[in-house]
Formats: C-alpha cells, sequence, structure tokens
C-alpha cells in the first residue's frame, strides 16, 4: 500500500510541475515600437508600460528619446 501512495504523490507532483511549466513559454521575440496612441512627453515609464498594456496591445513599455522634452512613449510587443 506504502508503494501505492507513493506512486500517486509522485504522478501529482510530476503534474503540478508540468503545469507550472506551460505556463512560462515565450511565445516569440519582442520587438520595440513608438506607441501609436500616446500623445505628449513621456517622463513616467510606470505610466508609458500601463497605456502600452492597455491601449498599444503591447507587453511593456518605456520613455526613450532625446532631450527630456521630446521623449516619447515605445512599446515591446510580440514581433
Amino acid at each position: 500500500m506504502a508503494k501505492f501512495s507513493n506512486t500517486i504523490t509522485l504522478i501529482f507532483v510530476a503534474l503540478l510541475f508540468s503545469g507550472f511549466e506551460a505556463q512560462t513559454i515565450v511565445k516569440g521575440p519582442l520587438c520595440s515600437r513608438k506607441s501609436e496612441t500616446w500623445s505628449g512627453c513621456c517622463v513616467n515609464d510606470g505610466q508609458c508600460r500601463d497605456h502600452c498594456v492597455s491601449n498599444d496591445r503591447g507587453l511593456n513599455g518605456y520613455c526613450a528619446g532625446g532631450y527630456p522634452s521630446y521623449r516619447t512613449c515605445f512599446c515591446f510587443v510580440a514581433c
């Protein structure tokens, strides 16, 4: 009976870890592009990230550019 219990436990642990592994699959490379819907100067990376995720179907976002008044929001999207 103990051998059966160990086998069931091992199967359960294997299924549990295989479920975690399936969630970490990357679907492809990421590309950076200028946000299509951002307007104005970008000074806060957090706001840019939220904007990219909610409006541009992006996965992340960051502020970039030259002089601070010319900075704009760039989004990471699937290539």
